[in-house]
């Protein structure tokens, strides 16, 4: 998974493309909370995310769910069909009280 990111006006913006699992699932969850704690909210961009499964799922959550702790807005943009399935069969958005945005 590769990602760049875009800090303004204490927003950051993240964007991810490739596959969200096992193997990169702690890189996305340090990746949020790095940029989330020096922010007041976090845009992540799934319009490059091909694939997700429940371990990347299950770290983007515990990570979500940390910030929001903090005071912090989280939104997820640009989420595939499949993938906007999948979130909301496991009621991810609602769990969390985020929005999701399908792409």
């Amino acid at each position: 998974m590769d990602f760049r990111a875009i800090e303004n006006n204490d927003q950051a913006t993240l964007y991810f493309t490739g596959e969200l699992d096992m193997a990169v699932g702690d890189k996305v969850g340090d990746l949020l909370r790095e940029y989330g704690e020096r922010n007041g909210s976090v845009v992540v961009d799934f319009h490059g995310v091909t694939f997700v499964d429940s371990s990347g799922i299950g770290q983007l959550f515990f990570t979500t769910k940390e910030l929001i702790s903090l005071g912090k807005q989280v939104e997820i943009i640009n989420v595939r069909e499949e993938i906007l399935d999948i979130l909301h069969v496991l009621g991810f958005a609602e769990a969390l009280g985020i929005s999701l945005k399908q792409a």
